[in-house]
Order: structure tokens, then C-alpha cells, then sequence
């Protein structure tokens, strides 16, 4: 589990982990918050506690759990979600099946101040020998795939920090590594995913309007075989543009191309290269978010 600052949700995520059916190894993951309500909790728990000597960022915290476990398949349990009774079990199952397997996953459901509620988002289930379901799925369906609810065998974890600087840096790495593994998707919705203000996809929406675009064009429309899918992550990428337009001020977007990253080099490269997503960019953003907008409420998007 890594944790940095936030204590609201982080005993129930940790206690669900624990009360497993399955028995698991459990470790924590502290990216050098200012309190040591983790190391307490972890000690009261028995669980084993690490700490960053300084704060590393997101991707790399969580890398860092994959070469901190010393299990052969490891998940990043986020510390505001819930894992159900029997994830472990699962996942013990789906593998004694498919001794190859390299990332299992499961339906989620969202944790909001509704109540428990479905996702919209579509998944392949079953058994996959590699990932072009999952790569399809990611086009013609939108992006979607769960990281969250997955189990990835350690050894293939590698080269997070290249997607570093974009809120979607998960999706980035599985995408970019799909037709490489083989998964199971299990239809069961044995992983809650919470919504709520402080979790960092809300705080960081517009960093993850960045990465998406990216995701399209410069991953999915590559590794698409069929002409149909690279048309149509074209077009994914073209609208992800528009929506990122449409949210980011001048400012915003200024300190985007001021980093060193794959997704601000991608953005630099459109608006060189790119005379139409340049002349959308050059259009004020109120525009740009009206007309975004209304082709989402007639569904042309």
C-alpha cells in the first residue's frame, strides 16, 4: 500500500487487505508523510512499515512497491479503497488455472456519498492470452482498464518512471505493455474504488487531461493492428486534446510545456506540427469548453 499525508480511509483500506480469506503479505509504503499515524497503525496491525527518506512522486512510490514486495505477484491497494473478503482468493484461483498468468483484475464498483454505484466503463472478462482485448477495449471503449483492482506478477514491472508526469502514468505502462502479458478478468466487482474530494484524480484532473491524449495517439493507435482502431484512437486523441483545451487555462498549459516529459513533448510536437489542434489552442478557452460541451450533450463524442 502507498500512502503519503492522507489518514481518512487508510485503516479500513489496510483492515481489508487483512481480512482476507486468502491470507497475503501486506506491506506499507510511507512517501515520507509529516505524521507517523502509518508507522502506528502498521505496528498496532503487525504490518511491515517502509519510509521514504524523502518524498519520490506517485509513479515512483509505487514502483517502489514492487521492489520493496518479495512476492511473485504484487497490487498496489490504494489507501481509500476496499478490497472484498475474497479478492485473494480469486486471484489464488484464477492462477492455480493459468500458471502463466501475468496480470489478474476484477469489476470494481464506486464508493461515493450516493452509496456503492456502478462504473460506465466496458472490460474484456476471462482469460486472455495477451493483451489486444485489452488494447482494443482501450479504443473502442475508451480507457478504462482497472490497474486499480490488479495483480501483476512483480518480475514484469519495470519502467515506471518514464510515464512519471502525467496523472494517467498507470494506464501509460499497462497500455504500453499489454500485447506483452497475458490476463484474467474476473466479472465479480471484488474491488470498491472511493470517490471523494481529496483523492488525487479529483485534485489532479486537469494532469490527467494531459496524459490521455498521449495514451491515444502515442500508444494505442500505435500498437492497434486494425486500421478501423488506429482511425479511431486518432480520433480519441483529437477529442482528448480538445476536452484538455478546454479545461487548462493559458497558464495551465504554459506550465505544461515548461516540464521535461513524454506527455508535455507530445503536446509541444502537436502544437508545432499540428495546424488544427494549434489553431484549437489558440482559440479562448470558454469557446473551446462551449463547443466541447455541446458535442458531448448530442453524444457526437
Amino acid at each position: 500500500m502507498p500512502v503519503y499525508e492522507r489518514k481518512d480511509y487508510f485503516k479500513n483500506a489496510l483492515e481489508s487487505a487483512l481480512n482476507q480469506t486468502v491470507k497475503c503479505k501486506v506491506i506499507v509504503i510511507d512517501n515520507c508523510s509529516s505524521h507517523d499515524y502509518f508507522k502506528q497503525i502498521c505496528k498496532e496491525k503487525g504490518v511491515t512499515y517502509y519510509r521514504n527518506d524523502r518524498n519520490i512522486g506517485l509513479a515512483p512510490n509505487f514502483a517502489r512497491g514492487f521492489e520493496l514486495a518479495k512476492t511473485k505477484y504484487v497490487m498496489n491497494l490504494q489507501d481509500d479503497d476496499l478490497l472484498a473478503p475474497d479478492y485473494v482468493e480469486a486471484f489464488a484461483n484464477a492462477v492455480e488455472k493459468h500458471p502463466d498468468l501475468d496480470i489478474f483484475f476484477t469489476d470494481f464498483s464506486r464508493l461515493t456519498s450516493k452509496g456503492k454505484l456502478p462504473h460506465h466503463h466496458t472490460l474484456p472478462f476471462g482469460y486472455m492470452k495477451n493483451g489486444d482485448r485489452v488494447i482494443e477495449y482501450g479504443i473502442r471503449y475508451k480507457l478504462g482498464f482497472p490497474y486499480i483492482s490488479s495483480a501483476i506478477k512483480r518480475k514484469n514491472v519495470n519502467g515506471f518512471d518514464k510515464y512519471d508526469g502525467g496523472g494517467s502514468y498507470d494506464w501509460a505502462w499497462l497500455y504500453s505493455n499489454a500485447d506483452q502479458f497475458s490476463f484474467y478478468g474476473d466479472p465479480r466487482q471484488l474491488y470498491s474504488f472511493r470517490e471523494h474530494e481529496l483523492q488525487h484524480t479529483k485534485k489532479n484532473a486537469v494532469n490527467y487531461n494531459l496524459s490521455t491524449p498521449y495514451i491515444y495517439e502515442a500508444i494505442l493507435k500505435e500498437k492497434a493492428t486494425n486500421p478501423e482502431l488506429k482511425k479511431l484512437a486518432a480520433k480519441r486523441a483529437f477529442w482528448e486534446l480538445i476536452h484538455l483545451k478546454s479545461v487548462a487555462d493559458k497558464e495551465a498549459i504554459a506550465g505544461f510545456l515548461e516540464k521535461d516529459n513524454i506527455y508535455s513533448k507530445y503536446l509541444k510536437d502537436k502544437l508545432q506540427n499540428d495546424l488544427k489542434i494549434k489553431t484549437i489552442f489558440f482559440i479562448p478557452k470558454a469557446s473551446i469548453d462551449f463547443f466541447y460541451r455541446s458535442m458531448k450533450k448530442v453524444a457526437l463524442l
